[in-house]
């Protein structure tokens, strides 16, 4: 990672894995994956939610609908008193550890669209589905190139797909216009939908040009808060805006309340704090180039790391057995040293050669040195110039013969010619349609009698009949 550390990470709560980062990243923000929290909450509280009827539900919504730390704190201790369940061990050392994985304590902090590990989750299925438990480790590199080959098809395709899809606007409105020229096509319609759900919100003002309160006025699917009442403050400069459900500093777009009051007040262009360089089409196009720059070099590099991985297996599995005899070791030893021996010779045989073949390619390249050798090749053509001519045509009738030879000896034969007459110059084959209205055209084959076996009538009024019969 060019020695830089991540802003954010996302792990479960493995405690030797929170050790470790704490030491080899310590201004890396580290979070619990709420996804294991809960489901563990699950697991672990069943019954104890089953009795206690709605406490699940209004528990996850504390969890979920809490801004602030001390807002989370206050709900939590009135929610588990009304339910009578303050001292469960479970949910109080997940109290103790709340500053870890609670989303109110990282409101601020860049966690794009995500709060779990699915991705590290589904790129573990992906292994496990290429590489099983028992596989060695020089097979586990060769399904580790098959699948770097398979994400960068998809890299590629996503890649595309942005590049050269036309987006298509929602509405009117001239942020929209702007935002599809600016955004990646994945950005831009999670911000043409924010700009959708702002449609739901009324705006009251509480200080002009500074303070906004948003209201919601209807409900719509997949909201991300079910509260109904948001606080969009704006800077005196009227550039940052901000709203009390930190969608900005969380995602890295402007939520649908903060669009809502922009469109309140007016705003035809986007200011410069609602875009976030990371998911501009410019920052795209930087990020494949420097890909591209470094795809050669990785792709040497993990050929050869491949390479070695896989002879140091086949020698780590020699040694096993080698070093547990003296007389096994010492053939090992002695075969190294050969070894070592043959290659070092191979490998000055190469460079002598090498050098061979520079040295005729700059005798090629020197024009002195090739004038030198015109002059020799015409003093040859001179002296066999005076060869009689009996001489020549005797080596020409062996060539013939011999070619003649070669072609009756010769094991390859010209292939069949094909039955298939072909098609005349000018035309082309028929399809179904043509061949059948062909086919309607031909007239039929006169049908015969079945006794006597001439045409113009059928069996039952054939003049032989009674004599067949009779």
């Amino acid at each position: 990672m060019d020695n830089k550390h991540p802003e954010t990470i996302i792990t479960d709560q493995d405690v030797a894995m929170g050790i470790a980062i704490s030491k080899a990243l310590p201004y890396t923000v580290h979070r619990f994956c709420n996804f294991h929290i809960s489901k563990n909450l699950d697991d672990k509280l069943s019954l104890f939610f089953a009795v206690r009827g709605t406490l699940k539900e209004e528990l996850r919504a504390v969890i979920r609908n809490s801004f602030t730390p001390e807002e989370f704190e206050n709900s939590w201790h009135d929610l588990l008193e009304r339910h009578n369940a303050l001292g469960e061990p479970h949910l109080d050392r997940i109290y103790d550890i709340r500053a870890q994985w609670v989303p109110a304590y990282f409101k601020e902090r860049f966690f794009p669209f995500t709060s779990s590990t699915g991705r590290s989750e589904s790129t573990n299925s992906l292994f496990k589905h290429y590489v099983k438990r028992k596989d060695s480790i020089a097979t586990f590199f060769k399904e580790y190139i098959i699948i770097q080959e398979k994400k960068q098809s998809d890299l590629d395709r996503l890649r595309e797909k942005s590049e050269f899809k036309e987006s298509v606007n929602w509405g009117f409105n001239p942020l929209e216009r702007e935002a599809m020229k600016i955004y990646t096509d994945p950005i831009y319609g999670k911000f043409a939908e924010e700009l959708r759900k702002g449609t739901a919100y009324n705006v009251e003002v509480v200080e002009e040009k500074r303070l906004y309160r948003v209201i919601r006025v209807a409900n719509y699917r997949n909201a991300e808060f079910p509260r109904s009442t948001y606080v969009v403050s704006v800077s005196p400069d009227e550039d940052v805006y901000k709203c009390s459900c930190s969608k900005m500093a969380r995602d890295g777009i402007q939520c649908c309340h903060v669009m809502r009051v922009a469109t309140h007040i007016g705003l035809t262009e986007l200011p410069v704090s609602f875009i976030n360089p990371r998911w501009t089409t410019a920052a795209g196009i930087e990020v494949a180039r420097l890909t591209e720059r470094r795809s050669n070099t990785a792709s040497q590099n993990t050929h050869l790391a491949v390479r070695h991985a896989i002879e140091m297996s086949k020698i780590s599995h020699i040694l096993s057995t080698v070093c547990t005899d003296d007389r096994s070791y010492d053939l090992f030893a002695e075969g190294v040293a050969e070894l070592k021996k043959a290659i070092c010779k191979d490998a000055i045989e190469r460079l002598q050669t090498k050098e061979k073949v520079t040295r005729k390619r700059k005798k090629v390249d020197d024009p002195v040195q090739q004038d030198t050798d015109n002059m020799r090749h015409e003093d040859r053509e001179d002296n066999n110039h005076g060869h009689n001519n009996e001489q020549i045509h005797h080596e020409e009738k062996n060539s013939s013969d011999e070619e003649t030879n070669e072609d009756e000896h010769r094991p390859y034969k010209d292939p069949p010619q094909s039955g298939n007459p072909g098609f005349n110059l000018g035309e082309r084959p028929m399809n179904f349609h043509e061949k059948s209205a062909a086919k309607l055209k031909k007239k039929a084959a006169p049908r015969l009698c079945g006794l006597c076996r001439l045409p113009g009538h059928k069996r039952p009024k054939c003049p032989d009949r009674d004599k067949v019969l009779y």
